[in-house]
């Protein structure tokens, strides 16, 4: 029994005289790959690229874009533009550098930082407003409590749907420049919230609602509703 007890204390003590070692060996190799993030680093790279979205919602904002199908963003704390919209074609110049995450221990992440961005060319969206040149008004029920920087985010994805549409309508109002306005709303169609745009115009104090929108508010996905077949067709 004397020698079992006298066993079991010496693997203790062994263990105990290589924990510390092994927490050190533990904590170089972490500052390693930190500091191995922290510098990587890159020059100046430059590209161009279809503005998508701004998204200041997080702890570093970003510059969402699309390059042909693929979808990319980038950190955009440097850079205070807010003037570019959806479709126009921008020049951008990036670099490699570390973003910290809050919540995950201050532990350095590569990522796109935007240096510069120009636009180069309108996209629809740019031309539309040029060219329409008139407001377009919506008005939503108080009880479905929408935030107006929400409102403000539904009326630019409206605005998107309406400078891009097939709809003969739509393209008739717009060459003819009458008001277009819309209503919102929230419903579940098969067990999801959506956010319901109703497009319409007005004439004589009648409103005439002629195409509907149901808006995906986790990917802002636009989807046109067919009335007659009771489906919602992606946009575009």
């Amino acid at each position: 029994m004397k020698k079992i007890i006298a066993f079991s204390l010496l693997i203790y003590c062994v263990s105990c005289s290589q924990s510390p070692e092994k927490n050190k060996d533990k904590k170089a190799q972490r500052k390693k790959e930190i500091k191995q993030i922290a510098v990587e680093k890159d020059t100046l790279q430059r590209d161009t690229i279809e503005f998508v979205s701004y998204n200041d919602d997080f702890d570093y904002s970003q510059l969402n874009g699309k390059k042909g199908k693929e979808e990319i963003s980038y950190i955009n704390d440097q850079n205070n533009d807010r003037s570019f919209l959806r479709g126009d074609l921008i020049a951008i110049e990036y670099k490699n550098d570390s973003i910290y995450i809050a919540g995950d221990g201050g532990t350095p992440q590569n990522a796109e930082w935007i240096v510069s961005a120009k636009k180069i060319k309108d996209g629809k969206v740019s031309k539309f407003r040029k060219e329409y040149n008139l407001p377009i008004k919506y008005h939503y029920s108080r009880e479905n409590e929408i935030s107006s920087s929400y409102l403000d985010h539904l009326h630019q994805l409206a605005e998107y749907y309406i400078a891009n549409s097939k709809n003969d309508l739509i393209k008739l109002f717009v060459k003819n420049k009458d008001a277009l306005a819309y209503s919102v709303e929230k419903q579940i169609k098969e067990n999801k919230e959506y956010y319901v745009l109703g497009i319409y115009t007005e004439s004589e104090h009648k409103i005439n609602t002629f195409q509907w929108l149901y808006i995906d508010p986790e990917t802002d996905t636009i989807y046109e509703y067919d009335l007659p077949n009771d489906k919602l067709i992606k946009f575009p």
